[in-house]
């Protein structure tokens, strides 16, 4: 089972986390706000407008204005035209009467065209165009209704889930009060919207429908007093009446609606107070003039037609919202303000004129009942709708369609030309096939082909039927979606490419979604404000308690629809893309969160069975938390529970060998406790860091540490701080229990290795797997093993070549020393030889030029003297020999030494024979 996820753990701020000086906090501001009630006289449904004026030296002066309600307020909000001057009234009547004619007058084109579009589905069997002769095809192209049908199915999907059409959005800061007054509100407007209005879906899904023909359409809000509960009606646009100069509707001078109403709900609304009563009982019936193109197009649709008599009174009634200024009324004296006024069209009375701004708006700010839903805007108040977008595409094949279908016809038929005096007997007679009928023939005429000659007709065009198919592409181009696309995309495309055929296909669908989006927060708006003024008195049965202060700000409340996302196709798309990259990289996404979104959208039951949900888990005591943990269910520690408390009863039950250390439970028990420590660490370190900061500031989280929110320096510098203290603390509160906790860790690891190798032996497949895997471990370790040995002996031969070519190198030099030596000596003595010739020459002469003055005697001493001469000069030539042969023979020496101290080198790094590295 998946083991709880802590709100830290995801990411979101900890509400949970609020201290209780906090939560007494709010609690005192809303006692407040009761006794500011008190004293300014209101009940539960009034508001109070606050209006800030701020002073030169920065205080503040709060005005609190009261907005009531009609229930707090009847008297502000009750029919006028029961105490106004009847001539005013009538004067009004008449002006508005004058007015509506006009606007009426000025919209009649747009009617034409709702009524085209309504005829061009085919549905009322009186689309136009085609031929006029017997047996012609009436067919229609379905392009206009099949569009109306897929975009109201698409559109309900999304704007009425029935998993609930409203949803919360906190806007700013959230805190615990606001996050549950909006959990309250969310539930009791599903609730409504599903279950006490009940025509709302009806409503909504018949507008869907046509909005696309009529381009606009709206929807009424209102209260029933008889039902006590808010009601919803479905306004078409031909109902809806607007000036010729207006260009939005929300801000338009009038918004006429009419209204053909029975004389029961005349009367009804007369015993409730609505009506005045205006004591005549004229009925008129709706004259067809009366009745818009749209309206009888659209009864021929529905099959109806109007009675002869008018049995159930219906009448005509003009509500009309507008903007008057009116002397007689004390709260305007005059001013511009918005109105409510009802016509009687049968008597051209006024029925009921009623304020249309809150009590208390000194901005007399109009009041919204309607809701506008718009298909395409265009210039003006009213938009545009699939008669002006493809209403010549929709005739063209229609035409193009009968055209083929009526070829093919004729061209099945017999159709002749028969000669004048022919006679043919019984030629009224029908010939079934197989049978052999006689007829007769005029005189001479003997050839039954040469009586009739049939017409020839072109057969059904190629060319005709392909320009049919185009013209069927260019309509659904305009409103379709890329379904057709999505089909050809590869599964292994890249993230987004499905998402972008999906957009690039629907641009056209997603504009049009994003409005409807809009147009169901303004209902929800409305819908709020009618709960605030009357909740009162409403039956509340959606088993939620709510109060009416709730619905005071409805800032907090929006639909459930994305306006980003407008089909089911698109959210699986985005949830498939964000699998695939969360495969990429799991350890950034939350793979429980990205397959529950997978199975949502593929609209599986009971997924918390199929993917158990974590976060589901309840508050409990440390007790209850053994029991669950020992069942093999995982608890959940929470930011408010006394942490070592908690701690210390989980270890001294993990400990106990009766209980959590015994052999059947510690298994199961240990690792969900492990989990469990983690967490209740986690939150104890947050808590003390909160104490710490509040003994700082008055007991007050200042920083709101249980918020994702950024701090300054100076603020993270006592977080440093507080650090430290929340450190030594941890050291002497956790001192005594992390031998115990040291333990349940290796209890657990030793628990997963006994489990992996008694899964392998009881698993036969596991055994093979083993086998295989030390197989292949002995294999590799022989393989590498045969390529140490191989590389030693590749090792050993590159040391023996590299000896050889050593003492090769050796003998080089020595031979290349003898030979220098022998080359030396030679040019030494023959220098040497050279030189005494030289100088012998040199010393004949001289001796010749000196021997004539010499004696004999002088010749002798000379001649030993040359003599001695010889001698010394032969023994110095031969020390000096001897002296560079020594020095040659030095230099060889010294080259030898280098020589020999890289083989002994090269022999140290020579491994040991017999040893093999692996």
């Amino acid at each position: 089972m998946a083991n709880p996820i802590l709100p830290v753990q995801a990411g979101a701020n900890l509400a949970a986390l609020e201290r209780d000086e906090d939560i007494e906090q709010t609690q005192m501001s809303e006692q407040e706000i009761e006794q500011l009630e008190e004293a300014l006289d209101l009940e539960d449904g009034s508001e109070l407008d606050e209006e800030v004026i701020e002073l030169e030296d920065g205080s503040v002066i709060i005005n609190y204005v009261a907005t009531e309600g009609p229930m707090k307020n009847p008297e502000f909000y009750a029919n006028l035209a029961e105490t106004m001057d009847e001539g005013t009234l009538q004067g009004l009547a008449t002006e508005f009467l004058d007015l509506i004619d006009v606007d009426r007058e000025s919209r009649k084109e747009r009617d034409k065209q709702y009524e085209d579009g309504l005829r061009r589905t085919g549905l009322g069997k009186d689309a136009p165009g085609g031929a006029t002769f017997d047996g012609a095809s009436k067919v229609v192209h379905p392009v206009m209704a099949e569009s109306c049908v897929d975009f109201a199915a698409s559109s309900t999907r999304e704007l009425l889930p029935p998993e609930g059409i409203v949803k919360s959005h906190i806007r700013g800061e959230a805190d615990r009060v606001r996050l549950e007054t909006a959990e309250r509100k969310v539930n009791f407007l599903n609730w409504q919207l599903t279950e006490q209005v009940q025509e709302y879906r009806d409503e909504m899904e018949q507008l869907l429908t046509q909005l696309p023909l009529g381009g606009s359409q709206y929807l009424k809000w209102r209260y029933d007093y008889e039902q006590k509960r808010p009601m919803t009606e479905w306004i078409p646009i031909d109902n809806i009446l607007l000036p010729y100069a207006t260009t939005n509707f929300y801000t338009s001078a009038r918004i006429t609606e009419v209204q053909d109403i029975t004389e029961d709900v005349f009367q009804q609304r007369v015993d409730q107070g609505i009506y005045r009563d205006i004591e005549t009982t004229y009925i008129s019936a709706i004259e067809s003039d009366e009745m818009t193109q749209s309206q009888k197009a659209n009864n021929k649709i529905e099959g109806k037609q109007e009675p002869s008599k008018n049995v159930d009174g219906v009448r005509r009634v003009y509500e009309i919202t507008c903007f008057l200024r009116l002397d007689d009324d004390s709260e305007t004296e005059g001013k511009r303000a918005p109105y409510i006024l009802t016509i009687d069209d049968s008597t051209s009375k006024v029925l009921a004129l009623y304020r249309n701004w809150c009590y208390g708006d000194e901005k007399l700010e109009k009041l919204d009942w309607y809701v506008e839903f718009k298909f395409i805007p265009w210039r003006g108040a009213y938009a545009i709708g699939l008669p002006h977008l493809i209403g010549g595409l929709s005739a063209a094949l229609t035409g193009a369609l009968r055209a083929l279908l009526d070829a093919a016809h004729i061209n099945n038929s017999q159709t002749m030309l028969k000669l004048k005096g022919g006679r043919i007997s019984g030629q009224s007679d029908r010939i079934e096939p197989t049978q052999v009928l006689e007829i007769e023939g005029a005189p001479g005429v003997d050839d039954v082909r040469k009586l009739a000659m049939p017409l020839p007709f072109n057969q059904p065009s190629n060319v005709l039927f392909q320009l049919l198919g185009w013209l069927t592409d260019a309509a659904k181009g305009v409103v379709t979606t890329s379904e057709e696309k999505i089909r050809d995309v590869n599964s292994n495309a890249p993230v987004g490419t499905t998402q972008a055929l999906i957009e690039q296909g629907a641009k056209v669908f997603s504009s049009i979604h994003a409005r409807l989006h809009r147009s169901q927060a303004k209902s929800l708006a409305i819908l709020s404000r009618i709960n605030h003024w009357y909740l009162g008195e409403m039956n509340n049965e959606s088993g939620e308690p709510i109060e009416i202060r709730d619905f005071a700000v409805n800032n907090d409340i929006r639909p459930v629809s994305d306006p980003n996302i407008f089909s089911e196709t698109q959210r699986l798309a985005q949830a498939q893309a964000i699998l695939q990259l969360a495969q990429g990289s799991p350890q950034l996404y939350n793979m429980r969160e990205v397959h529950l979104r997978i199975l949502r959208q593929l609209k599986i039951p009971n997924i918390n069975d199929i993917l158990p949900n974590p976060d589901g888990i309840k508050e409990a005591n440390p007790a209850l938390e053994n029991v669950s943990m020992t069942m093999g269910r995982p608890a959940a520690a929470y930011p408010d529970q006394d942490h070592l408390a908690h701690i210390k009863v989980h270890l001294m039950f993990a400990m106990d060998p009766n209980y959590g250390a015994n052999p059947i439970i510690g298994p199961a028990f240990t690792p969900h406790l492990l989990e469990h420590l983690k967490q209740h660490i986690t939150l104890h370190y947050l808590q003390t860091m909160r104490n710490y900061v509040g003994q700082a500031a008055d007991g007050k989280d200042i920083f709101k540490l249980n918020e994702e929110r950024p701090l300054d320096k100076t603020s993270e510098q006592a977080l440093a701080i507080a650090s430290q203290m929340v450190q030594m603390d941890g050291q002497v509160e956790f001192q005594p229990i992390q031998p115990a906790i040291q333990q349940l860790i290796q209890k657990v690891q030793q628990g997963q290795q006994a489990q992996r190798q008694q899964m392998a032996e009881s698993d036969p497949t596991a055994q093979v797997l083993m086998k295989t895997q030390m197989a292949e471990t002995q294999r590799k370790a022989q393989e590498a093993q045969i390529k140490a040995q191989m590389e030693m002996k590749k090792q050993e031969q590159d040391f023996d070549i590299k000896i050889v070519e050593l003492q090769q190198k050796v003998d080089e030099l020595m031979a290349k020393y003898n030979t220098q030596s022998q080359i030396d000596s030679q040019k030494n003595a023959k220098d040497i030889a050279l030189a005494n010739i030289n100088n012998a020459a040199k010393e004949r002469v001289a001796q010749i030029s000196a021997g004539v003055q010499m004696d004999q005697q002088q010749r002798q001493m000379e001649h030993e003297q040359n003599q001695a001469a010889i001698q010394a000069t032969r023994t110095a030539e031969t020390e000096i020999l001897k002296h560079g042969i020594a020095i040659e023979q030095q230099a060889f020496q010294q080259q030898a030494q280098a020589v020999q101290a890289q083989l002994e080198q090269a022999a140290q790094q020579q491994p040991p024979t017999g040893v093999t590295n692996v």
